[in-house]
């Protein structure tokens, strides 16, 4: 009887744990490095940058839970990073103080963005990148946007999205735009299509990109490749997946041309994210969100931390908006209940 009751209450302990198993995944890795610097991809599963398993090495110098501080910190860092893109924004429309407050509050005050970090997913680090490299682009400090970009491609493959906008938009001929020229035409700017500001914040995202994975290929050689880059192009996920192609990923898992099939779901996935880009990359933000919706809507895999990184690009694309702040505000607590 007492094994009974034991097992009852391993169980209900269980059920109500609150931390992701990423962040056990994330922890374990961390304490494979920490013991003789070994290789993080000693943990299986573990399908992310070295970068993440030294972070949380904070586990296991200061408490098993100290990284969670870090995702909750970082969180407070997206919202200072939302005031200040925001703000650029509103220099000339709504007031500032409360005009901004409305849009950062949507992130900061968000259920879904507080239950990720402290449940221990790190995506607000790719989110925190992510905003950086906008805000960088916007003040057009193009070295460190680069640089900044670069790094959170190497975090997470999915911002290679941006690339081809951002490098449209800066430099771009907004004044045609704004007299109602052609976008296609205000690509190639006065100074051509291959300007300097465009060929710097290449460069830099470039060699940062390149230059990581080179540093890491050379200690954890190709298992660092195939963990964290290769292997989501060849990813089945039948357990923990809300995607379209969840069903039929589960009924053919164990078919041999499954993962041919895998590999041509990315094929209305990329054409969707190409032309969103293409169509609107001079409205930076909501290009960005069409990019990222698409990406996530058809995507072989999602899970509750796919949500987060369009939720990262809504309040930016809702500024420019032409809907008021209470309408804005309605349609995001209709998402939320949903």
């Amino acid at each position: 009887m007492g094994d009974v009751v034991d097992n009852a209450v391993k169980y209900d302990l269980e059920c109500l744990r609150y931390t992701d198993v990423d962040y056990d995944v994330f922890s374990d890795a961390a304490t494979h490095v920490r013991n003789g610097f070994g290789s993080p991809y000693a943990r299986k599963t573990y399908r992310y940058t070295p970068l993440v398993a030294y972070i949380c090495t904070l586990n296991n110098f200061y408490h098993p839970l100290a990284c969670k501080v870090v995702f909750c910190t970082l969180d407070i860092v997206a919202a200072a990073l939302y005031w200040a893109i925001i703000g650029l924004q509103f220099k000339t429309a709504l007031p500032q103080t409360s005009g901004v407050m409305a849009y950062v509050s949507c992130w900061a005050w968000s259920p879904v963005t507080v239950a990720i970090s402290t449940r221990g997913s790190n995506d607000v680090m790719i989110t925190v990148l992510v905003l950086l490299s906008v805000f960088l682009i916007l003040r057009k400090w193009y070295v460190a946007a680069g640089i900044v970009y670069g790094l959170s491609i190497h975090f997470k493959i999915y911002p290679i999205m941006y690339s081809f906008v951002f490098y449209f938009f800066i430099d771009c001929d907004k004044s045609l735009i704004a007299s109602g020229g052609s976008p296609y035409k205000a690509i190639v700017s006065k100074n051509g299509f291959f300007t300097r500001n465009r060929l710097v914040f290449t460069f830099f995202t470039v060699v940062t990109l390149v230059g990581l994975t080179g540093v890491f290929y050379y200690i954890y050689g190709w298992e660092f490749l195939y963990e964290a880059n290769l292997y989501h192009l060849v990813r089945k996920d039948h357990r923990h997946n809300n995607s379209i192609y969840f069903y039929l990923i589960y009924q053919l898992f164990d078919e041999p041309n499954s993962t041919l099939l895998g590999l041509l779901m990315f094929l209305p996935q990329a054409a969707v994210v190409l032309l969103s880009g293409f169509l609107f990359y001079y409205d930076l933000f909501f290009a960005m969100l069409l990019q990222t919706w698409s990406f996530v809507i058809f995507c072989k895999v999602m899970t509750a931390q796919y949500y987060l990184w369009y939720l990262a690009i809504m309040p930016l694309a809702a500024v420019n908006n032409r809907m008021s702040i209470g309408v804005h505000v309605l349609i995001y607590i209709i998402w939320l209940l949903g």
